[in-house]
């Protein structure tokens, strides 16, 4: 994964990901839409021959790069649980 940051303010983050597709990118969304803090959290793959896509995300005032640390720490979490029941 490539992560490439376009456009950053205190509220506000839009990043070019590469070599992630929708198994990833909607877990996150997902995981993001769930977090208090965050206003809108969306993705769009730019096109579908293309292996990248664009991440959205605003916060009511937190830093958005640490509610997408503190979401896929999240993530990491959930999969080792499920992963500790086999």
């Amino acid at each position: 994964m490539e992560i490439k940051v376009i456009e950053i303010s205190e509220d506000y983050v839009r990043l070019m990901i590469k070599g992630e597709d929708h198994t990833y990118l909607n877990l996150l969304q997902h995981e993001l839409v769930s977090d208090e803090n965050v206003l809108l959290a969306k993705y769009n793959i730019v096109h579908p021959l293309k292996d990248e896509a664009e991440l959205m995300v605003r916060t009511d005032g937190k830093n958005p790069v640490e509610v997408i640390k503190e979401a896929n720490e999240r993530i990491i979490s959930k999969i080792d649980e499920v992963l500790s029941q086999f």
